[in-house]
C-alpha cells in the first residue's frame, strides 16, 4: 500500500533518541486490528501503538490532575474560603519555626 504525502519534519522537530523498550503480547485479533489501523494511517505498527497509547496516557494523567465539581459543590467550596480563618496552633508552630514536622 502506498500513500501520497508531503514530508514536513525538520531536523529541529526530530524525536529524541528512543532507548526504552516495552514488550507486550497481543491476541491474533488485536494484532490484525492494530496492523490494519496502522496501515490505513500510513504509520508503522509501533508508531501507531505508541501514538495511541501516549494519547490515552496523557488523557488519564490530565484527568488525574483536574478536579471536576458541580456548580453546587463549587459554590460550597467558595463559601468555605470566605469563612473566617480557623486558628491552628500546631500548624502555625511548624510554619513559624525551622523545625521539621515530626514523623509518626
Amino acid at each position: 500500500m502506498y500513500a501520497l504525502g508531503v514530508y514536513t519534519r525538520t531536523v529541529s522537530q526530530a524525536e529524541p533518541e528512543r532507548t526504552g523498550r516495552i514488550h507486550m503480547r497481543v491476541s491474533g485479533r488485536q494484532e490484525r486490528i492494530l496492523r490494519a489501523a496502522a496501515e490505513l494511517t500510513g504509520e508503522t505498527m509501533t508508531g501507531f501503538v505508541l501514538a495511541a497509547a501516549t494519547e490515552r496516557a496523557e488523557t488519564v494523567l490530565e484527568r488525574a490532575e483536574r478536579i471536576d465539581l458541580s456548580t453546587q459543590a463549587f459554590q460550597r467550596f467558595v463559601a468555605a474560603l470566605d469563612q473566617p480563618v480557623e486558628e491552628m496552633p500546631v500548624l502555625r508552630r511548624y510554619a513559624v519555626t525551622d523545625s521539621p514536622i515530626p514523623s509518626g
